[in-house]
């Protein structure tokens, strides 16, 4: 595991701890529970999977990664994705669109679109490590804002520079 990661997922916890207001656009909780889920040594997915199983949510701005005990409850997004290569778990969302996690590659893509039209982007964000540290925690979490404009969502500063995740974390020298 990424101790980089890590550190930075533990440093925005404390701060965000240290705020009440940053629940309006963060949340980042530690797992309490001594049970912990494995996909049978699957050692692309072992970072997925010690992060959700030691977090019960990572929530930054439009990017929501729920922990382990939610994940059955959002896997009916998957269906929307047979109609793309590999095999894929919803481990959470951006803004309203899913957000996936190829069990085969390891890829972490997000489904943009309206699904009355059927008419989606896919959006890859490589591997979870780097998903997590270059988008979630990074930089090019502003890049995600462009991606709704494309896909018809909304146009404001959500998911760009200008978002509140985004000033937190550039405030605190974590970018």
């Amino acid at each position: 595991m990424n101790e980089l990661l890590i550190g930075k997922i533990e440093k925005i916890r404390e701060i965000l701890n240290d705020d009440p207001l940053s629940l309006t656009f963060a949340e980042i909780v530690k797992g309490t529970s001594e049970e912990h889920f494995t996909e049978n040594d699957n050692s692309i997915l072992k970072d997925y999977y010690f992060i959700t199983n030691n977090y019960k949510i990572l929530n930054g701005g439009v990017i929501t990664v729920y922990g382990q005990r939610k994940i059955d409850e959002i896997q009916f997004y998957v269906e929307d994705m047979l109609k793309f290569d590999g095999e894929w778990i919803c481990i959470g969302r951006i803004e309203k669109y899913p957000l996936f996690i190829n069990k085969v590659d390891g890829n972490v893509t997000c489904l943009f679109g309206d699904p009355l039209d059927q008419d989606y982007v896919l959006e890859s964000y490589g591997d979870f490590n780097n998903f997590l540290l270059k988008y979630f925690l990074g930089e090019q979490y502003g890049d995600i804002g462009l991606k709704f404009v494309e896909s018809g969502g909304i146009i404001s500063s959500i998911g760009s520079k200008d978002d509140e995740w985004y000033k937190v974390l550039e405030e605190h020298h974590l970018l």
